[in-house]
């Protein structure tokens, strides 16, 4: 159900849960490495892979985020450089059958057990996040989660179900993880974790109008949230009409391919405005 990760310049971290070993890789930015650090803590980005993939996507679709950890500021504090970023890997499992698109056996998030306390993947992402906070290198106030396709939904679910932990949520190619078929419930949130997500308006997996409908549920909830529309290849645009000829290769494509550079430090920079309170 999960695999050994290769872990590039970063530290493989694993625990037994039941019979099934929980993987995870935890990469320090390079202010970090080494000593002495005087101090410092820094921020932790938790990264949620997508459907069919695994952690090792950081360093592929992912690379321009991961090149981002080691420079970003996302601490309040200027003499602090880049960020942690923790990505555990999903389980090997096939999800349940909904009315919506279906990607079929494969690592996946479970964010159709919507129990906090006893879903499985969401136990071994507190499990890790504990291990790392022991390090003594983690700022506390500004834990964030991020997730692509399957992993935003997860990264979703996590945050709010940990809102006293997480400060805020990152979603690309996401949108509303109660309302997924087969059993849509109401969303439950004791706290309203401020979320920021990336959208295409060509998409074959989660299309636009699956995202404007997360949009306007947020929006009626008085979410703290805000919103990017991505064009082709992956740049933020002005744009905000759901693409009327989006053929499925291209909706695939664009699904798979990540935000560039420029709409990635726009989710980041939305992060940094949101610490824990």
């Amino acid at each position: 159900m999960t695999i050994p990760l290769y872990c590039y310049r970063g530290q493989p971290l694993f625990f037994g849960q039941g019979d099934v070993i929980r993987y995870a890789c935890l990469s320090p930015p390079l202010q970090a490495q080494g000593e002495p650090h005087a101090g410092r803590k820094w921020p932790l980005l938790i990264y949620l892979h997508g459907s069919l993939t695994t952690p090792e996507s950081l360093y592929l679709s992912g690379r321009d985020l991961f090149a981002l950890h080691d420079t970003f500021p996302l601490s309040g504090d200027p003499e602090v450089k880049g960020f942690y970023v923790l990505s555990p890997e999903g389980r090997r499992a096939t999800p349940w059958p909904s009315n919506g698109p279906e990607t079929g056996s494969g690592f996946h998030w479970d964010e159709w057990y919507r129990d906090p306390s006893r879903n499985l993947d969401a136990l071994a992402i507190d499990r890790f996040l504990n291990q790392v906070i022991a390090t003594g290198r983690i700022d506390t106030r500004r834990i964030y989660v991020f997730g692509w396709s399957n992993g935003a939904y997860m990264a979703a679910l996590y945050g709010v179900w940990r809102g006293d932990r997480i400060a805020a949520i990152g979603q690309y190619a996401g949108a509303d993880p109660w309302s997924r078929t087969p059993c849509p419930v109401s969303l439950q949130a004791p706290r309203k974790v401020p979320l920021v997500l990336l959208r295409n308006l060509c998409d074959a997996l989660v299309p636009c109008a699956t995202t404007s409908a997360w949009v306007t549920t947020l929006t009626q909830r008085s979410w703290p949230f805000a919103f990017h529309n991505l064009g082709l290849l992956g740049a933020v645009t002005r744009e905000t009409r759901c693409t009327l000829r989006c053929s499925k290769p291209t909706g695939l494509y664009e699904h798979i391919r990540w935000p560039n550079t420029d709409a990635l430090k726009e989710m980041l920079s939305f992060l940094r405005r949101h610490p824990l309170p």
